[in-house]
């Protein structure tokens, strides 16, 4: 990268203003930087448009009865004053505008070289906020992940057998969620329930002296049936699980000599 006091050399240098020892020691650095020969290059470039393009200009009457007085006096012939003033003004002009332009001209490759970096800087952002989104989604699976665990933690699955010599094919899984207090019961080869009677089920949890009534359980003209159900109290261990056959809406407390399934 070229620093500040090259860039004035290079300038200076575009407008043939180095002094000749200047000139060397710049001219050996244009040899071994190929960067600081192109901003030579382009800062000549303007130089060179600017003095060529450059309109000759005729001064007022008095400005140039007055300045060819002053060349007068140090013994100019007239023709020769007017001359060299009327060819000298618009070089003075053209270098002075290509002074403006290469000083303009470095300016604009600064803040080149400034917006360059500061677009440099937004990518790397972008690429660090594309990175943190990346890492928040894994993190979100990561979670969901980890509470569908804890949720598989907290069910509890229980197969109920038959507990009828009659229909020792009936069968049944019930799925508890203690943190929802829901669960849900399929049952399959199981009778329907005799006429005036229901199936009813029941959770056993040891806090409670009797199993905790879980609802009426229904089943197809096939023994088949599929029940959600909450209990009618609040459940801390859903130790087991029983069905029985009760009266037509369920009783208070189960009869036990009637038990149809019954697992853990």
């Amino acid at each position: 990268m070229i620093d500040e006091r090259t860039e004035e050399l290079a300038a200076a240098y575009a407008l043939g203003a180095l002094e000749p020892d200047e000139v060397v020691g710049f001219e050996a650095q244009l040899h071994s930087n190929p960067e600081l020969r192109a901003l030579v290059f382009d800062l000549r470039g303007v130089s060179a448009l600017v003095a060529g393009g450059a309109p000759g200009l005729e001064p007022s009457g008095a400005l140039r009865a007055r300045v060819i007085a002053d060349m007068g006096d140090r013994g100019l012939p007239k023709a020769a004053q007017r001359r060299s003033w009327r060819g000298s003004l618009p070089w003075a002009l053209a270098a002075g505008l290509a002074a403006v332009c290469v000083i303009f001209g470095l300016q604009v490759r600064n803040m080149g070289t400034q917006l360059e970096a500061r677009q440099q800087r937004i990518d790397e952002l972008d690429h660090m906020a594309e990175a943190l989104r990346a890492e928040r989604a894994d993190l979100k699976q990561a979670v969901a992940t980890l509470q569908l665990s804890n949720r598989v933690a907290n069910l509890r699955i229980a197969v109920l057998n038959s507990q009828l010599s009659a229909d020792p094919k009936a069968v049944a899984v019930s799925v508890w969620d203690n943190e929802r207090q829901s669960g849900v019961v399929v049952v399959h080869h199981l009778k329907p329930a005799p006429k005036g009677k229901d199936y009813q089920l029941w959770i056993i949890d040891p806090r409670y002296p009797s199993p905790v009534d879980a609802g009426i359980l229904q089943v197809d003209d096939s023994g088949d049936g599929r029940v959600n159900f909450k209990a009618r109290r609040p459940i801390q261990n859903a130790n087991q699980f029983a069905v029985t056959e009760e009266i037509k809406g369920g009783a208070a407390v189960p009869t036990l000599k009637a038990m149809v399934l019954a697992g853990a």
